[in-house]
């Protein structure tokens, strides 16, 4: 299996903000606000395809990234009140632009592409709903090979899946 094949499912976390509640609130005069607090963030993926990938290989991935990922966060009175800037700013060495970016009145929808460097690019979507204490949506992505991976294998990688989040209660001290 590839690197870059084998980085598809951290790109696609990065690049949804992996914050724990972060990407989902209000801002922008919405009438629905995240609260801040203690968030527990899964994510799940349930369509796993890599085209030209040996069988065995895919079956792996599939196996893999098929277990809920759960993640648990502290969010700060800040993120809460601007959950689109901790998506944008989150992608650490990832370069994303996000095309649409929309957290209001209780719905989310999110289009962007990031690139990493020597890991190739991803094109992502997030289509859901919020409230003050919980997230949920629908997501998927398409990475496709860097320009130097060697051709004749795999170039792309698309997976869609679920991300559910809920504030667990106030963040601990310290």
């Amino acid at each position: 299996m590839r690197h870059w094949i084998a980085a598809a499912p951290a790109l696609l976390l990065i690049a949804c903000g992996d914050e724990g509640g972060g990407g989902g609130g209000g801002g922008g005069g919405s009438a629905v606000a995240l609260q801040p607090g203690q968030w527990e963030t899964t994510v799940q993926f349930t369509s796993i395809e890599v085209p030209g990938a040996p069988p065995e290989a895919v079956a792996q991935m599939r196996e893999m990234l098929s277990r809920p990922q759960t993640r648990s966060e502290c969010i700060t009175p800040e993120q809460a009140a601007n959950p689109t800037g901790n998506m944008m700013s989150a992608g650490g060495g990832s370069n994303c632009q996000f095309g649409e970016s929309t957290f209001a009145g209780g719905a989310i929808r999110v289009r962007g592409t990031c690139q990493q460097p020597g890991q190739g690019s991803a094109q992502m979507s997030m289509d859901g709903s919020y409230t003050a204490t919980t997230m949920q949506a629908q997501i998927s992505s398409e990475m496709q090979a860097p320009p130097n991976a060697p051709k004749g294998g795999p170039q792309s990688v698309r997976m869609s899946g679920t991300f559910t989040s809920r504030r667990t209660g106030e963040c601990a001290a310290g």
